[in-house]
């Protein structure tokens, strides 16, 4: 009698236990995917205040002056060989009223690139929940060199698009190592049609791409299985012939510094990982490893040892390559537009071992897990809470007057172009924004030198004779 209950009791204790151990769950998700919701939600502000700058004027110029097509030949023979990028640039800056009055779209559709080719890649992995595609994607988003690569047409263009595609491609790699995808025709033909458009982005997606598929079609074929994958890296080949061949790209490499020496570059690259990108992977490790344990996804993911192992020195392969194109040109990681791909690749990186380390976690019992949770849970809360009070200056002031600066600056360059417009035939002479820190969305200024490139694009842009600055006040 006692025995039973005993048993009742314990039972009653145990579900009580497990109610408390879902509410613990389910405010430590309401939590973190608050925080990422406000942190979505700052993006969209700023994309709807983000502003046209510098080479968005040169390519508009350009595919007015010449037509949309006629410009990306013209860019192919003098400049450099990224025609998808300058189609893309072109056809939506060759109307002014599309790209000062409508520039939003740029980092929406950015945005929204990103976001299905986050959801697809989960999907291939295996997993389906909308709340781990939100924080993916968050992760993603995160990381993303934002100011060069989402509010910036010209940048966003080269290396946001490319971002998303590559995300993509990978996915579909990711499933023809998997070996449980039987290629299609079609696909195959799909498949490459993307690998030669990814090439024409930019040199960094383009080598880190083929040091991908290079691996991937040794395997594929020596296990006998999916050796289409041959015709997808080549293609890819074939894309960056086309790309690297452009005549612009030899002109435009007579005016820069030498290369330095292919073997220097490629230790360079690898220094460049274990300086630049280690850190950033552990934190995006523990942080998936988390989100894991939060969100608790119902299908565990069926990854073997092998697998992960495998895939992820094909990855870091990728991460490797993406780096030496710009070590071997500037001997340095490059301007920060480039590193959004570099950031992708660690954050692909991170979450395939997360995955494995969900699955192979041992299992604790229901009290620890619980006292574990709360305790995590308070001490993050306490955190933020005491991080607000005490570090305004580097929690959420500088939001606050980011905000606030994209709307100012926002103003400042629509009164700028509404005042060029009735300038068209002469000469203007603009006030310099000056407001510092800079916000998020701003990109580049005109300059004081009339001549300089940045003033003759503007220029053109809007049918001026000059434009330059206003002389700071003394």
């Amino acid at each position: 009698m006692k025995t039973e209950e005993a048993l009742t009791s314990r039972t009653r204790l145990n579900g009580a236990f497990d109610i408390s151990d879902e509410r613990l769950t389910y405010f430590a998700r309401s939590g973190v995917l608050a925080i990422g919701a406000i942190f979505l939600l700052w993006i969209f502000w700023n994309a709807f205040h983000a502003i046209p700058s510098a080479d968005d004027f040169c390519y508009g110029f350009g595919a007015r002056s010449r037509g949309v097509f006629q410009n990306v030949v013209t860019e192919y023979l003098t400049w450099g060989g990224r025609y998808t990028p300058a189609f893309l640039i072109g056809a939506f800056a060759v109307s002014d009223q599309v790209l000062l009055r409508h520039y939003y779209v740029v980092p929406l559709l950015i945005l929204a690139l990103n976001f299905m080719a986050a959801r697809h890649f989960l999907s291939v992995a295996g997993i389906k929940s909308g709340a781990f595609v939100l924080l993916f994607f968050v992760m993603l988003m995160a990381t993303f060199r934002m100011r060069e690569s989402l509010f910036w047409l010209a940048g966003g263009a080269t290396y946001g698009v490319s971002c998303a595609l590559f995300l993509t491609l990978i996915a579909e790699e990711l499933r023809i190592f998997r070996g449980n995808l039987v290629i299609s025709k079609k696909r195959i033909a799909l498949l490459s049609l993307a690998s030669v458009f990814l090439a024409s982005f930019n040199e960094t997606v383009m080598l880190a791409h083929i040091a991908l598929l290079f691996p991937l079609t040794i395997y594929c074929i020596s296990q006998k299985a999916n050796k289409a994958v041959v015709f997808i890296l080549v293609a890819a080949i074939i894309g960056a012939i086309i790309s690297a061949a452009a005549p612009g790209n030899f002109l435009r490499a007579a005016t820069m510094p030498q290369h330095i020496n292919v073997l220097l570059a490629a230790w360079s690259a690898l220094r460049l990982i274990l300086l630049k990108y280690v850190a950033s992977f552990l934190v995006s490790l523990l942080l998936f490893y988390c989100f894991f344990a939060i969100i608790r996804p119902r299908k565990e993911i069926e990854f073997s040892r092998r697998f992960i192992f495998g895939f992820s020195t094909f990855l870091f392969l990728a991460l490797w390559a993406s780096i030496f194109a710009r070590t071997f040109v500037l001997n340095d990681l490059g301007p920060e537009r480039a590193r959004t791909i570099d950031y992708m690749l660690v954050n692909v990186l991170a979450f395939l071992i997360a995955t494995h380390l969900h699955t192979q976690r041992r299992a604790i019992n229901m009290a620890k897990r619980k006292s574990v949770m709360a305790g995590t849970l308070f001490v993050g809360t306490v955190a933020l809470i005491m991080s607000f009070i005490f570090l305004p200056n580097h929690t959420w002031r500088p939001i606050v007057t980011g905000i606030a600066a994209s709307a100012e600056l926002k103003s400042v360059m629509s009164a700028r172009f509404d005042a060029a417009k009735q300038a068209k035939g002469k000469v203007l002479e603009a006030a310099g924004y000056t407001k510092e820190p800079k916000p998020i969305t701003f990109f580049n200024e005109i300059k004081t030198n009339p001549k300089e490139w940045e003033n003759v694009c503007f220029a053109q842009y809007f049918e001026l004779t000059e434009v330059r600055l206003k002389p700071k006040p003394e």
